[in-house]
């Protein structure tokens, strides 16, 4: 009785450094896994710092220029594939990275945006520098560009062409446009009442 106690004890005795070498060898993984996680979480919030951070501010009044990314535009020609437009004035901050923009009301887009579809605009002080004209915006589903003024009126064939210029174009990009595409019949009206002497559809 005594060997198999002696036996039992010799047999327990043996397995004892097998579990504490079991149980180091899973501390040791436990150990490492905790300090690949923390790392992890390190690196998540380093990041996650940074991004914040370079977000810049803006205030009241600051002029920024628009990225096109989200606003469909006619890209017809390579002289209108420009990824910026405006600049526009900062009317209002929603929350630390985004704000309202005061947009023209024909541009009929919400006018509430990321701040990293912004870059800030620095007024160039070379006035013969002149910004990227702005693409057309899509209004209503159709595109068209927004109207500056209306310069002069043509008779053309049975119909009447209007001379426009274009915001954000220079004098060297007046068109000459059929009436059926201004889709403005007000406007035209209220040019016409302070051109009496122009020909006019409206009579």
């Amino acid at each position: 009785m005594e060997h198999l106690g002696m036996e039992g004890e010799v047999m327990i005795n043996s397995r004892v450094p097998e579990a504490t070498k079991l149980k180091g060898h899973f501390d040791t993984i436990y150990k490492h896994l905790q300090y690949h996680l923390e790392k992890a979480r390190d690196l998540h919030k380093y990041n996650a710092d940074k991004h914040r951070t370079s977000q810049p501010t803006y205030n009241l009044g600051d002029e920024v220029m628009l990225s096109t990314k989200n606003i469909r535009t006619e890209r017809s020609t390579k002289k209108l594939d420009y990824k910026w437009i405006g600049p526009y004035y900062i009317k209002r901050q929603i929350n630390p990275v985004t704000y309202e923009l005061e947009l023209p009301s024909n541009m009929r887009i919400h006018d509430v945006f990321h701040t990293s579809l912004f870059k800030r605009y620095i007024r160039p002080t070379d006035l013969s520098k002149q910004l990227p004209k702005p693409p057309p915006i899509r209004i209503a589903e159709e595109d068209g560009f927004i109207i500056k003024d209306i310069l002069d009126v043509r008779r053309r064939g049975k119909g009447f062409e209007y001379l426009i210029s274009w915001e954000g174009y220079t004098q060297d990009d007046n068109t000459w446009e059929p009436r059926r595409s201004l889709n403005d019949d007000t406007m035209l009206k209220q040019w016409h009442m302070h051109h009496p002497e122009k020909p006019s559809p409206f009579h």
